[in-house]
């Protein structure tokens, strides 16, 4: 009878299963996974390369997460076109900025990628000398390899820790060590990461003294932080005096540049008979020759907002390469100043008009 009961309890199990899975199979998909079939869009080749970015920057679901940044940054970069157009400026340049928007909120995504895998190696070699200390402490008192990764996983890690408790779960299952700490370092897009994996395993198949080793590479680690750190100091003031050259100075120049425009355009809109008749009267006419300004105010706005940003893209770059070294790093800077930069000469544009439009009769 009992084995009865349990037979007719599987069955029902079985069933409960069954309907789960048919559930599973008609289910709709969801707005993002209706969403994450735009990813396919893309090159096979760009699609690869963005999938490598998502495994180093820790994105488990790369289709999604592009998706969804592509369309945001389109749909972002819509307003300043769609103000342009109501402005009723230059069709060749509205047509322009729409290409360079499209490719932009195509590489977009790629560029955050590349922004979180930069981000990522950051946090994780924050805490890389003082793992390995302890992981060096754990083999001096006797356990193995993968016991010593798992006790020195612990939770003030952050992302490291979760990865190598990953590595010694799996050689713990059977891995090879020399593979499981391989594919450990390929999620992980750092130098430093690769070399003292390189180095373990280079111990490890020596029979060295691996506990030695680890402790020396957490002190070349921690030694080369420390540079690092002076380096930063000693650069400050090349960088304090490149943004304020770029983002403050180059703003002020061209609003007050543009307030001059404007002011001696303003001088020949009426009638300028009686400045004849005065220079005709004192025998100058031949040496002055009163004349109107030649100088478009609109085009010459374009032209000065044009350079502000490229002079904030290159200011950028410049920190970028004397702070770090990688000229990458300008996506975290170039934006922020590109919009302080703008708002800068608006401000001021605005304050200079304001304040002497009565005098100049602007």
């Amino acid at each position: 009878m009992k084995w009865f009961f349990k037979k007719k309890s599987r069955k029902k199990e079985l069933k409960e299963i069954r309907k789960k899975l048919e559930n599973i199979e008609h289910e709709k998909p969801s707005f993002l996974d209706n969403l994450a079939k735009f990813y396919y869009v893309f090159p096979e080749f760009y699609r690869r390369k963005l999938e490598e970015e998502a495994r180093y920057a820790g994105v488990k679901s790369p289709e999604k997460y592009v998706s969804v940044m592509s369309l945001t940054t389109f749909l972002f970069l819509l307003a300043p076109l769609f103000y342009l157009i109501w402005l009723k400026v230059w069709w060749w340049l509205i047509a322009l900025l729409f290409l360079i928007f499209l490719f932009f909120s195509a590489i977009d995504p790629y560029l955050a990628l590349i922004l979180a895998s930069d981000s990522r190696r950051k946090r994780i070699e924050q805490f890389l000398a003082d793992f390995l200390i302890l992981t060096s402490s754990n083999i001096k008192s006797g356990l193995t390899i993968d016991k010593a990764l798992l006790f020195a996983s612990r939770p003030e890690f952050g992302e490291l820790s979760e990865l190598t408790r990953r590595a010694a779960y799996e050689i713990y299952g059977g891995k090879d060590v020399e593979d499981a700490l391989f594919d450990l370092s390929r999620n992980i897009k750092s130098q430093i990461f690769e070399k003292t994996v390189n180095l373990l395993v280079q111990g490890l198949r020596s029979g060295g003294a691996v506990a030695k080793l680890l402790d020396e590479t957490a002190n070349d680690i921690r030694n080369t932080e420390t540079l690092q750190k002076e380096i930063r100091g000693s650069v400050i003031m090349y960088i304090m005096f490149i943004f304020f050259a770029g983002v403050v100075g180059a703003p002020a120049l061209f609003s007050i540049s543009i307030f001059l425009v404007n002011s001696t355009s303003s001088m020949w809109v009426g009638d300028t008979s009686d400045l004849t008749d005065l220079t005709e009267e004192y025998g100058i006419s031949s040496f002055i020759q009163m004349k109107s300004t030649q100088v478009d105010t609109k085009v010459f706005e374009y032209f000065a907002l044009s350079a502000i940003m490229i002079t904030t893209v290159f200011a950028g770059m410049l920190i970028s390469i004397i702070q770090t070294g990688k000229i990458r790093n300008a996506l975290k800077y170039s934006p922020i100043f590109m919009f302080v930069a703008i708002g800068i000469y608006y401000a001021l544009k605005a304050a200079l008009f304001k304040l002497f439009s009565s005098i100049v009769g602007v």
